[in-house]
C-alpha cells in the first residue's frame, strides 16, 4: 500500500518549536498580547531566543514582516537575531526592519531627508572626517591658533555627542569636565553651531544625526510621525536598559502614534552604561510611562551553576531600586565561588596567572577563561605578568595597556632621559605642546641634535627663540618638567620619574587631548606601581617596548587550543552579554570597586553594584574573586592597607569559599618542621 507523508503547515512547525525550544515563562513572553510589554530577562535566561520567537509568532499571526521594527544596540546582536529568525521563518526575515538604532535611522532618513535640509544622498562622517569638520568649525569660532590648552577636536566632538544623548546643555558639560576653559564656553558653543552648519552645507551627517534628524522628523512633521506609526505596527527593543533619552523617545513616540504595540526586553539589574548616556529610568519607569503595560519575567538561568546563581542573586538584593527577581539555575551542582585575598597587587597578578595556567593544564582552553575588571588600569600589572610568562591574551576593553597613546607619551618622557638622541620620542613630546606643529618640532629637534647634550640645550634661549610666542609659556613648563624628572634620579628609581611626570604639566595635557582623563591618569599611576619593581629605567623601558610585541614571541596558547588559545582581558562593561567557563574578578577593594568617584554621584553605588552583578553573572562553571590587602601608588604616597569591597562582605559567607595563599617557602618550612 502506498504511504503519503502529510507535511505540517509552517504554523504547526512553529507551534512544535515553541513547545520544544521554550519553557513556560519564555512562551508566555513570546506570545504576549498586543500593547506595551516589558520582558525582564535575567542573565542566561534566553533573552535572544524569546525576542526572535516573538517576531516569528507575530508573523505567524498574520503581521506583515515589513511592519515589524526590531531594534538592538550592536551589529553583532542584530546579526545574531536575524540569523536565528531566518532559521525559524526562512527568507521572510529579509522584510523585517531589523538593526541598530543608527542603522534604522539611516534607512528611514534616506527616504525623507529633504524636509530636514539634507539630500537623500547624504554621506555619513567617520571619526576622522568628523574631526576635520570640527577643526574647521573651531577655526570659524576663533578657537584655533590661540595657543591655549583648549579641548582638541575629538574631545569637543565627544562633548557635543554626550550633550545630545543625555539632553544636557553643552556649556554645562564643558564647565563640569573642563573647568579651566570656562571663559571659552561661548566660543565652544559657536564651534558646535558652526559644525552643525558645515554638516548641513556638505550634506553630511555624523552618527548622532542619524538619531537627531530622525527625532526632528517625527517631532517637527506630525504627518511623518503618523506615517511611521502606521508603517511599524509592532516595535521590539532589545536591551532596553541601555537606551538613552533620545532612543526611548523615538520608539515610544512612533508606537503611540500608531497601534501602541511596543515590546521592550532587558534587565534593569544590568543597567551599567550611564557613562555613555544610558538612562536607567527608561526600563525602570517603563510601566509608569506606559500605563497598562504587561510585565513578564524570565528567571530560569541556563548559563551558570546553582552555586554561582545563588551568589549572583545575593549580590544584587541590596539595591533598593529595580524589579524584584530571583534566578534559578537549570544546571547541575558545581563549585562555590572562591574569594582569595593576596598580600598586594603584585601577588594578585601572580596568583591569577597561576590559576589560569592551572586551568589550562586541566584542559580548559585559554579562550574559555576571562579576567574581568572594573577599571582598565586594574589590568596593568596582570598584563606585565602575562607577558613575562608568555601567556597569550587579548584585551577587549580597548588597546593593550602598553599601546595606549598616553602611555606612549609617558614612555617618550622616559626615553629622552635615557637616550637624549631619541628623535621619535622628542618629536612626540614637542607635538604635545600648544603652538608647536611638525615644522617647529623639526626645527627644535634639529637644534637639539646638533649639540653634545640635547637635555642641556633644551633650556637655552636659542631653543626658546624657535618657539612661537603663543607657546613659550607652555614650552617653559615643559623644560621645567624635564628638569624635575631628571632630579628624581630616574636611572635607579623609575617610579619616582613617573611620579614627577604626574606632578608636572602632563595631566593638563591629558585633559585637553584625550577623553576620560581621570582614567588615563589612573593608568599612569598604575604604571608607576609596575615601575616600582624596577631599579633600572633602561630595563623598564625595554620591557615596556617589548610588551607591545608579545605576539611575535613564543606564547602559551598559540597552538595548544586549536588556534583558539587566547585569554580574554576585559572591563566588565565590555563583557556584558558574554560568558566564559572560568571568570576571575580582581581588585575587589573599597574605593576601587565600588569606585570612590561613583560613590559621590547620585545612584552611583547602585550602578556599581549592578556592574558587579554583570561581572559575576558571566561565569558558567567557576568564579574566582580576588583582592589585595595593600596597594601602592607607585611612589606617589605611602602603601595603603585596603578593605575588601562591600560587594563581597555584604554577601552571606556561606555562599562562597575562602582560600588563603601559601608560598613555596611557607610549604618548605612547614614540611621541614614535621620531620
Amino acid at each position: 500500500m502506498r504511504k503519503i507523508t502529510l507535511h505540517k503547515s509552517s504554523n504547526d512547525r512553529l507551534r512544535d518549536a515553541f513547545e520544544r525550544e521554550l519553557n513556560a515563562p519564555q512562551r508566555a513572553a513570546a506570545t504576549a498580547p498586543d500593547g506595551f510589554n516589558l520582558i525582564l530577562a535575567g542573565p542566561g535566561s534566553g533573552k535572544t531566543r524569546v525576542i526572535t520567537y516573538r517576531v516569528a509568532y507575530l508573523i505567524a499571526k498574520g503581521v506583515p514582516p515589513e511592519s515589524i521594527l526590531l531594534v538592538t544596540f550592536t551589529r553583532r546582536a542584530a546579526r545574531e537575531m536575524v540569523g536565528r529568525l531566518e532559521s525559524i521563518i526562512g527568507p521572510r526575515v529579509a522584510k523585517v526592519w531589523a538593526g541598530t538604532f543608527h542603522h534604522i535611522g539611516n534607512r528611514l532618513l534616506r527616504r525623507c531627508a529633504e524636509p530636514l535640509g539634507f539630500g537623500p544622498n547624504f554621506t555619513i562622517l567617520d571619526g576622522e572626517d568628523q574631526n576635520d569638520l570640527l577643526r574647521l568649525a573651531m577655526d570659524d569660532a576663533g578657537l584655533i591658533g590661540t595657543g591655549s590648552l583648549l579641548p582638541k577636536a575629538d574631545v569637543l566632538g565627544h562633548l557635543i555627542s554626550f550633550a545630545f544623548n543625555v539632553r544636557r546643555p553643552l556649556a554645562e558639560l564643558v564647565a563640569e569636565r573642563h573647568p579651566s576653559v570656562t571663559e571659552w564656553i561661548p566660543k565652544i558653543e559657536d564651534a558646535a553651531r558652526y559644525y552643525a552648519e558645515r554638516k548641513r552645507a556638505a550634506n553630511c551627517m555624523d552618527y548622532d544625526d542619524l538619531l537627531g534628524q530622525w527625532g526632528r522628523l517625527i517631532t517637527e512633521f506630525p504627518d511623518q510621525r503618523a506615517r511611521l506609526g502606521r508603517q511599524f505596527t509592532h516595535i521590539l527593543v532589545d536591551e532596553m536598559q541601555d537606551t538613552n533619552l533620545v532612543q526611548v523617545e523615538l520608539v515610544e513616540s512612533i508606537a503611540r502614534a500608531g497601534t501602541g504595540n511596543l515590546t521592550a526586553v532587558g534587565d534593569d539589574a544590568q543597567s551599567i552604561y550611564k557613562f555613555r548616556g544610558a538612562n536607567y529610568d527608561n526600563i525602570l519607569k517603563f510601566p509608569e510611562r506606559n500605563p497598562g503595560a504587561k510585565l513578564f519575567r524570565l528567571e530560569i538561568n541556563y548559563r551558570s551553576t546553582p552555586e554561582i546563581v545563588a551568589f549572583t542573586n545575593a549580590s544584587i538584593v541590596h539595591n533598593s531600586s529595580g524589579f524584584p527577581k530571583t534566578l534559578v539555575s537549570a544546571r547541575p551542582a558545581g563549585l562555590r565561588p572562591v574569594v582569595i585575598p593576596t598580600a598586594d597587587a603584585y601577588e594578585e597578578a601572580e596568583l591569577l596567572c597561576q590559576l589560569i595556567l592551572d586551568g589550562h593544564e586541566q584542559g580548559i582552553g585559554l579562550s574559555r577563561m576571562a579576567v574581568l575588571y572594573r577599571n582598565h588600569h586594574d589590568s596593568i600589572l596582570l598584563q606585565a605578568e602575562l607577558v613575562s610568562r608568555g601567556i597569550r591574551y587579548t584585551v577587549r576593553s580597548g588597546l593593550r595597556f602598553f599601546e595606549q597613546a598616553h602611555i606612549k607619551d609617558v614612555l617618550a618622557f622616559l626615553r629622552v632621559i635615557v637616550n637624549p638622541r631619541d628623535e621619535a620620542a622628542w618629536r612626540r613630546l614637542l607635538l604635545l605642546l600648544p603652538g608647536i606643529g611638525p615644522a617647529k618640532a623639526g626645527a627644535i629637534w634639529a637644534r637639539l641634535s646638533a649639540t653634545a647634550d640635547p637635555l642641556a640645550t633644551l633650556a637655552t634661549t636659542e631653543v626658546m627663540s624657535l618657539v612661537p610666542a603663543k607657546g613659550k609659556g607652555y614650552f617653559a613648563g615643559f623644560v621645567s618638567d624635564i628638569r624635575k624628572i631628571q632630579a628624581a634620579r630616574p636611572e635607579t628609581e623609575p617610579a619616582a620619574a613617573i611620579a614627577a611626570i604626574l606632578q608636572g604639566g602632563y595631566p593638563a595635557t591629558i585633559r585637553t587631548r584625550y577623553e576620560r582623563p581621570e582614567n588615563r591618569v589612573a593608568d599612569i599611576e598604575q604604571l608607576g606601581v609596575l615601575a616600582a619593581r624596577y631599579d633600572s629605567l633602561e630595563r623598564l623601558i625595554a620591557d615596556l617596548l617589548l610588551a607591545g610585541d608579545v605576539y611575535g614571541v613564543d606564547t602559551l596558547g598559540s597552538d595548544e587550543d586549536g588556534g583558539d588559545g587566547t585569554l580574554v582581558l576585559s572591563t566588565i562593561h565590555q563583557a556584558k552579554g558574554l560568558e566564559w567557563s572560568r571568570v576571575f574578578v580582581p581588585r575587589l577593594i573599597e574605593d576601587g570597586f565600588p569606585s570612590a568617584r561613583a560613590l559621590g554621584e547620585p545612584g552611583g553605588l547602585e550602578e556599581e553594584r549592578r556592574v558587579f552583578y554583570v561581572a559575576v553573572t558571566r561565569a558558567m562553571d567557576e568564579l574566582t574573586l580576588t583582592y589585595p590587602l595593600t596597594v601602592s601608588r607607585g611612589g606617589r604616597g605611602p602603601t595603603l592597607v585596603t578593605s575588601p569591597s562591600r560587594f563581597l562582605t555584604e554577601v552571606d559567607a556561606s555562599l562562597y569559599e575562602r582560600a588563603t595563599i601559601e608560598t613555596e617557602s611557607d610549604l618548605s618550612w612547614s614540611s621541614g618542621s614535621r620531620t
